[in-house]
This record gives structure tokens, sequence and C-alpha cells, in this order.
């Protein structure tokens, strides 16, 4: 069960934090994490993972709590990492959170 890790810097205030574990080839479970850089330390805003048994977005507050869950349907684990990583590089200015003091 091999397990894959990197990151992949989207700006200088983002990055993403992309995990997976492969059965025979195949995608088993995932995390993508989008980051977001501040100056009180780096901050989970977004992830996209494979918890409960299917893929799933989960949107986050400041503080790290639940703010929305967005289920992805009968997709397989390989084409939701795919969409996972595709959503966050083109779409990340639409979760990170606005700086503040």
């Amino acid at each position: 069960m091999p397990h894959r890790s990197f990151q992949l810097w989207l700006n200088e205030r983002c990055y993403l934090v992309v995990e997976f574990t492969t059965i025979d080839g195949l995608i088993a479970s995932f995390v993508v994490r989008l980051m977001q850089v501040t100056r009180h330390g780096d901050t989970n805003v977004a992830r996209y993972d494979t918890a409960h048994g299917m893929a799933h977005l989960d949107i986050l507050s400041r503080k790290g709590n639940l703010l929305e869950k967005r289920w992805l349907g009968n997709t397989t684990f390989e084409d939701a990492l795919t969409a996972a990583i595709h959503d966050f590089k083109t779409n990340y200015e639409n979760y990170l959170h606005p700086e503040s003091d």
C-alpha cells in the first residue's frame, strides 16, 4: 500500500498538500488540502478527502471548523483526486480567507 505526498505552491500565499494511498495501482484514499499562509501560521482553508468512504469537499472556517460539506457523488477516487487538484489550482482564490488583524 504505497503512500505518496507532495506540495504544490499556487502562489506566495497558498499551496496544496496532496496525499494519497494506492492499492494495486488504484487510489484507495486521498486528501488534498488547500493551505493559506498567514502571519499567524499556515491554515487549512478547504480540503477534499475520502473520509466516510466517499469523496467530498470540506470548507473550513479560520479556526478549522466545518462550514460546508459537498459530496462528490458516485465518482472514482482517481477522478475525484484529479478534480480536486484541478478545482484548487483553478479556483483557490474563492476559498481563501480574507486577511485581517
